[in-house]
């Protein structure tokens, strides 16, 4: 497995690279990939800002209110380090349910043939939802698939204390569930407008 520091990676600066509809289209690179995933609207766009820095005041991923806006694989290179790479939201999303279905397939196509390249897969969960059935799917599916994950809840800042606490205990459980353990750094709690845990989120 490719080795890498992740808060020194974070301090280069990141720019858009290209956008795949298909595997097929996807770049030639070899440098080790961090993917994005979670349901539509879970703040995939967000958290990637929150943790890169980009040329001039631009930000790097673009953000959408509405959901199922990113269609495509989106690649991100972070210096010469890495490449992030913001995959279309599984679930709901304002658009055809073929088409929906399209991304899906897109997206676990990707995430299961990347290999030892995909050095790791961040699962995005809005706080305020927690765990759902189809995340919970989609776990499942990449232990299965022998892809390496880590959680982090989103959105904490919504949250109130008693709330984000239960959501935290619930998520660890359904981790634990699917991958027999919970190590440190396994769940973690963000939020792409206070900075919490996205220093945590670098080194994880």
């Amino acid at each position: 497995m490719v080795k890498f520091s992740g808060r020194t990676l974070f301090e280069a600066t990141a720019k858009f690279y290209q956008s795949a509809p298909t595997l097929t289209a996807c770049p030639n690179h070899r440098l080790p990939e961090v993917a994005f995933s979670g349901r539509s609207n879970v703040g995939k766009s967000s958290l990637i800002n929150a943790l890169t820095r980009s040329e001039g005041k631009k930000k790097l991923a673009l953000v959408a209110k509405t959901p199922g806006r990113t269609q495509m694989l989106n690649f991100f290179q972070v210096g010469r380090s890495v490449m992030l790479v913001d995959l279309p939201g599984y679930g709901f999303a304002k658009a055809p349910k073929d088409v929906v279905e399209t991304w899906t397939r897109l997206n676990e196509d990707f995430l299961l043939t990347r290999g030892e390249q995909l050095v790791c897969t961040v699962v995005m969960i809005d706080s305020r939802r927690g765990v759902l059935p189809i995340d919970f799917e989609w776990m499942c599916m990449l232990r299965e698939g022998g892809v390496r994950f880590k959680v982090a809840l989103t959105k904490s800042d919504r949250c109130k204390e008693e709330e984000l606490v239960a959501a935290v205990a619930a998520c660890r459980l359904q981790y634990e569930k699917v991958c027999g353990g919970v190590a440190r750094g396994d769940v973690l709690v963000t939020s792409a407008k206070t900075g919490d845990g996205i220093a945590a989120l670098k080194t994880a």
